[in-house]
Formats: C-alpha cells, structure tokens, sequence
C-alpha cells in the first residue's frame, strides 16, 4: 500500500449522512436534545422538493434509526407527489385534508383531520392535500428515513427507487382493521391490538385495561400498513405512581390534550433527565435505549401517542420484548418498591411536591400496588 498523501487531523465532521442531508442540502433546521416542546407552534422552513414546510428533529434516544419531522401544508395547497425507501407513520395535529397513495391495483383516498393516524407504506408513493383554503394542516411524520439514508447516502436511491412493493391490500379499505385481543397470560399483547392502515381519530378507539403499566391505565395498540413501525395509544390516570420500564430505542412518546406531567429518564446509577409536558401544545421525548423511565401526571387524567421502531408483527429486533412484564418475570418492568431507596425517595417527593402545586395529592403508591 503506497501512501500518496499525508493529512494531518480528520476533515469529516463527524455527523451523519442523515445530519448532513437535512442541514446542508435541504436547509432545513434539525433539532437535537432528548426530548421537544411546542410542536404545534415550531417555526418551519419550505422542503421546496416536497412542496411544504418543515422542521427535522435528530433525538439521541432515536439512536439515528427512526426520525421525526414536523410538516405543514398551505391553505388549499398540496404536496408534491413523493415515494421514499423507508416505513413512515403520519399523525394529524391541526387541519383537514386527505392522501392519495398508489398501489399495486391504482391509487387510494382517505380523508383526515385532527388526530387521525396513518401509515405511508414501503415506497409508495402519494400525495398530501390540503383541502381547506383558510388554515394550513400541521402534522408529524416519524419513519425510517435516517438508518436508510444512513445506509445507503444517495437522494436519488431512497426518494428515487420504483420498485413496487406489496405492503397494502386495495381490496380492503383502509379504515377496516382486524382486532387481536390479549392472549390469557398477555405474553405477546396485554391490550387489544388492532392490525389497519387508517385510523380516523385515534380517540374515539376504545382503550383496554393495561393492569401491567399501573391501576387505571388504558391502552390500544396498532400495526399499520405492515410497517416496522407501530404504535400505541396510552391514558393513565394520573396522581399516581406510573411503573417505570426500558426497552430499546426510537420509541417516540408525544404528549397530547391538557395533559400537565413530567417524563423522567434514567440509567442505572445515573442521573435522572426530566421532561416536562409542555401545557396546551405537543411534545415529545424519546427514551434513550435500555433507560428506565415513567411518565408522571401531575393532573387527573394524561393521553400519550407513542409511535415507536416496534413491530409485533415485524420486528427489528428483540429490544422491545417483554417490556410489559415485571422484571420478576424477566421482563423490563418494575414496581415503586423495586427502585433503590435514595431515587425512591427523590423520584417520590418531587412528585408530591409537583402534584401540590397545581392542589392534588397524590395517592399512596404501596397501596396502590396492592390493588393491582
């Protein structure tokens, strides 16, 4: 191996391909931190090749596999038609409109508005529109584009690829789902799952008991358009201790409604990393992979989204397995008295304090426990 040129330092600037496409050939802000406020009030920036406006976020507890982005439409206006080598799950934040997306037996419509969930599957492509002319329509994507750019670092590839997959059936509709109800020991689901593409406003989808996470919690949980990609739908009750629990990465937990709390976050023997619910808006944080963390709800009643790089259906991996059961169990959950006693009492009296604050009292979690 001959030498031809001596370099003294690195020039690479140690950022991912992914970084450097949003930043530098998009323009596009990226923000990065553990978590994020004000989504629905985010400045954004035109994506000319889309034809919106948007704003990237490059959480660390993403771990650069699962991405997140704000876009917005204009009043009247429409995307511009788009396909991308990647899974890419939508949820509707503010405004009306519906997606065209073509598959294998012609193009398919649904129309949305506030809260409705969608998934864009494999490579298809589609388009957005806004069908109101006097506000725009804001929502988040969370998909796969940033171990995919990572992967393999050419535009023309991810968004320029015409295979065709197979991920949607045109023969069924859309909003239709196929129910999975919990198997007697809740091994592989503890609450309904529903199997769709489509889910019209994923407050009006009955919630099941979910014993596992804590007295009073109600979850649903979707696959959506045989995807990588899946999600949850979560309300606790609030005022109470929340079982804390890890799992693997890029799981991205959005705060909704008039939810008032805080999420904390830590490694074993770390130091806790807070996140507090922004009131009145959207926020959300991502758990770093294996960190414990429980969401602590200083009101009556909190709803969470959480969309996450965890399919029952197709996983990735195995980081997400038995994250509903107590770690007795060999699970990756634990109760009030399994934390050490120091963080025990920290995690605690913050709580009451904050609970105080806005006059609640919280209720005793040794009791509460034994209720479930």
């Amino acid at each position: 191996m001959a030498t031809t040129k001596t370099r003294v330092g690195v020039p690479w600037d140690g950022r991912t391909a992914y970084e450097r496409w949003v930043e530098d050939d998009l323009k596009l802000d990226l923000h990065r931190g553990y978590s994020a406020g004000s989504l629905r009030t985010v400045p954004l920036k035109p994506w000319a090749e889309r034809g919106i406006a948007a704003a990237f976020y490059d959480i660390i507890g993403a771990e650069s596999l699962a991405g997140l982005y704000v876009g917005e439409i204009a009043p009247g206006q429409s995307s511009k038609p788009a396909r991308q080598l990647c899974d890419d799950v939508v949820f509707i934040m503010s405004g009306r409109g519906s997606t065209t997306v073509d598959t294998t037996k012609g193009p398919v419509s649904f129309e949305w508005g506030p809260r409705s969930l969608f998934a864009i599957a494999l490579n298809h492509r589609f388009v957005m529109h806004n069908n109101y002319g006097r506000e725009p329509a804001r929502f988040v994507s969370v998909n796969t584009i940033p171990i995919v750019y990572n992967l393999f670092r050419d535009p023309r590839f991810v968004f320029g690829c015409d295979w065709q997959f197979d991920r949607i059936n045109p023969d069924i509709s859309l909003a239709d789902s196929v129910l999975y109800q919990p198997d007697e020991t809740h091994e592989r689901t503890a609450v309904n799952l529903h199997d769709t593409c489509f889910v019209p406003d994923i407050f009006m989808v009955q919630r099941t008991s979910f014993a596992e996470k804590g007295v009073g919690n109600n979850t649903v949980y979707f696959e959506l358009a045989n995807s990588v990609i899946s999600v949850h739908v979560a309300q606790h009750p609030g005022l109470r201790f929340f079982n804390p629990h890890r799992h693997g990465p890029s799981a991205f937990v959005f705060t909704l409604g008039d939810s008032s709390g805080y999420t904390l976050m830590w490694q074993d023997g770390g130091k806790e990393v807070r996140f507090d619910w922004p009131e009145n808006d959207i926020g959300v944080v991502v758990p770093p992979n294996m960190w414990w963390h429980g969401h602590f709800g200083t009101a009556p009643s909190a709803i969470q989204l959480a969309i996450k790089l965890r399919s029952r259906k197709n996983p990735l991996n195995h980081l997400f397995d038995k994250s509903h059961k107590h770690v007795s169990e060999g699970g990756r959950l634990i109760h009030y008295n399994d934390l050490e006693e120091g963080l025990r009492t920290r995690i605690w009296q913050t709580y009451v304090e904050e609970c105080r604050r806005r006059g609640y009292e919280v209720k005793d979690p040794t009791k509460v426990e034994v209720e479930a």
